[in-house]
């Protein structure tokens, strides 16, 4: 349902990823969006949003339709006491925001203990150097050869078997 829904609302998304990881769904259950505090999370400065509306297993078309309406334009959704959700314009593109929104709730999490423990909060990155990387490593061109060197390794590995 989610994936249908993604696919209607938006023509330009060639693929979309979506699962239960542990960092994800962990920091998913905080209900809020990432903070900008590493140079990896301006990848998706202004560029993902938090479905707060967690109804169950999407069984319903209408939940995959409000998904694909909160997710809107962006490359990412946390979807709260869920998981993650990423798009792109390729299957490399995809997975490796996938890969890399996955690392940035982890890295979140720790930072946010470690702050917590010593009575602070975390630094975050200004808007406009936030902006200024996003230009640089947000983009859909960034996205797809950041994510080929796994798609060649897993070719390595597999001996193309992977595509069978």
């Amino acid at each position: 349902m989610i994936h249908s829904a993604i696919h209607t609302a938006r023509p330009d998304v060639n693929c979309a990823a979506h699962a239960h990881s542990l960092y994800g769904r962990t920091f998913c259950t905080l209900g809020r969006t990432l903070d900008i505090t590493t140079q990896d999370s301006c990848a998706f400065y202004n560029d993902h949003v938090l479905y707060g509306n967690f109804r169950g297993v999407v069984l319903e078309e209408e939940e995959g339709i409000a998904i694909a309406q909160t997710l809107g334009a962006k490359k990412a959704a946390l979807l709260q006491n869920h998981g993650l959700l990423t798009t792109g314009g390729t299957v490399e593109e995809t997975v490796f925001w996938f890969l890399s929104l996955e690392k940035c709730c982890h890295s979140q999490l720790l930072a946010d203990a470690a702050a917590a423990g010593r009575g602070e909060t975390t630094k975050k990155i200004g808007n406009k150097e936030a902006m200024d990387t996003w230009k640089v490593i947000g983009s859909r061109k960034s996205g797809h050869f950041s994510g080929r060197p796994l798609f060649d390794l897993i070719e390595v590995e597999t001996k193309g078997d992977y595509k069978n």
